[in-house]
C-alpha cells in the first residue's frame, strides 16, 4: 500500500504538476495574446499618432496660407479703403464745382436776359431813329434865309412832327413875299 499510496503522491503530484504546467502556459499564452494585442494597438496608436501629425503639419500649413490670404486681403481693403476716400473727396470736389458751375450759369443766365432786354431796347431805339431820320428826309428842306434867322432851329418838334408855331410862321412868310 505504500506503493500506492506512494503512485498516488506521485499521480496526484504530476495531475497538480500538469494541471499547474499547463496553468502557467495558459497565463503565458495569455500574456502572449495580451501583449502581441498591445503590440498591435501600440503600432495602431503609432499610425494615428503620425496621421495626426501629418493633419496638424497640414493644417499649420492651410493656417499660415490663410494668415497670408488674410493679409494680402488686408492690404487690400486699405488700398480700397484710400481709394474710396479719395474718390469721396473728388466727387464732394466735383459737387463744388457742380454747384459753382451752376450759380455760374444762372448768373450768366440772367446776364443774357438782362443784355438781350438792353438789344432788343436798343433795336427799338434804334428803329425809332430811323424812323425821325426817314421823316427827316421826307420833309423838305427850309431855304437858307429861314434857317439863318433862326427859325429851323425849332422847326421839328422831337417827336419828328414839325412845329405848329413855324408852320404858320412859313405861311404867313409866303404871304409877306407874295404882298411885297
Amino acid at each position: 500500500m505504500a506503493g500506492k499510496m506512494q503512485m498516488l503522491g506521485f499521480l496526484a503530484a504530476a495531475v497538480c504538476t500538469l494541471a499547474c504546467g499547463g496553468c502557467k502556459d495558459k497565463a503565458r499564452e495569455r500574456a502572449l495574446v495580451e501583449a502581441e494585442e498591445a503590440r498591435t494597438e501600440l503600432n495602431k496608436v503609432r499610425g494615428e499618432l503620425a496621421r495626426s501629425k501629418r493633419e496638424v503639419a497640414d493644417l499649420r500649413e492651410e493656417l499660415a496660407a490663410a494668415k497670408e490670404t488674410r493679409d494680402e486681403l488686408h492690404l487690400k481693403v486699405e488700398q480700397f479703403v484710400k481709394e474710396r476716400t479719395g474718390a469721396a473727396v473728388a466727387a464732394e470736389q466735383t459737387q463744388e464745382t457742380v454747384r459753382a458751375l451752376t450759380a455760374r450759369s444762372a448768373e450768366q443766365t440772367q446776364s443774357v436776359e438782362l443784355l438781350q432786354k438792353e438789344v432788343k431796347q436798343l433795336r427799338a431805339l434804334v428803329a425809332e431813329q430811323q424812323a425821325t431820320i426817314a421823316e427827316l428826309q421826307k420833309t423838305p428842306q427850309m431855304p437858307a434865309g429861314t434857317a439863318a434867322g433862326g427859325e429851323g432851329a425849332g422847326a421839328q418838334q422831337s417827336d419828328g412832327e414839325p412845329n405848329q408855331s413855324t408852320k404858320k410862321d412859313e405861311g404867313s412868310e409866303s404871304k409877306r413875299t407874295f404882298h411885297n
